[in-house]
């Protein structure tokens, strides 16, 4: 009588079987990995934006008629190869609600410095400290009451020193 169930000739039939289902589980691993990684390099390319958008904003309230200086740092903020001329665009957009800076750098996939279709787009705020030179005297750009800073000198009494 031959045995069935815990013999020495089961061991031999089954040996193969691990690798046979390693090999059907490796690619959806693999898979799930760059799905993780694709996640991941869309949070650093939204987190740069932001990162700019807010840099440029910054820049533009304090140098509104300069637009190299605000590009120039709000790259400053973003790391290569995010940072290249063919993926990142920096805009001062003018709307009903106010000024904005726009960052758009475009989306990789699954390597940095791969442009896929998508865009990401970063957007803050600019907070007018400095009026710009064509905004506020109808655009001729002759500001008759400030220096060549933008500072308002047409009154030299009160220049920030203590008048007590």
């Amino acid at each position: 009588m031959a045995e069935h169930g815990g013999g020495r000739g089961d061991a031999r039939s089954d040996r193969g079987g691990v690798i046979v289902e390693f090999a059907a589980v490796v690619p959806f691993l693999m898979l799930a990995l760059a799905l993780v990684w694709q996640v991941v390099l869309v949070g650093i390319t939204s987190m740069y934006a932001s990162h700019a958008s807010a840099e440029a904003a910054r820049q533009a309230s304090v140098t509104p008629d300069d637009a190299e200086r605000i590009e120039e740092e709000a790259r400053k903020r973003v790391r290569p190869p995010w940072d290249g001329e063919d993926m990142m665009t920096v805009e001062i957009v003018e709307r009903g609600d106010g000024r904005f800076a726009q960052v758009t750098l475009a989306m990789p996939i699954f390597l940095p410095g791969a442009a896929g279709p998508w865009d990401v787009t970063g957007e803050s705020a600019v907070v007018q400290e400095v009026d710009p030179r064509g905004g506020s005297d109808g655009g001729t750009g002759d500001d008759t009451s400030g220096d060549a800073s933008g500072e308002d000198v047409s009154d030299p009494g009160s220049g920030g020193g203590n008048d007590a």
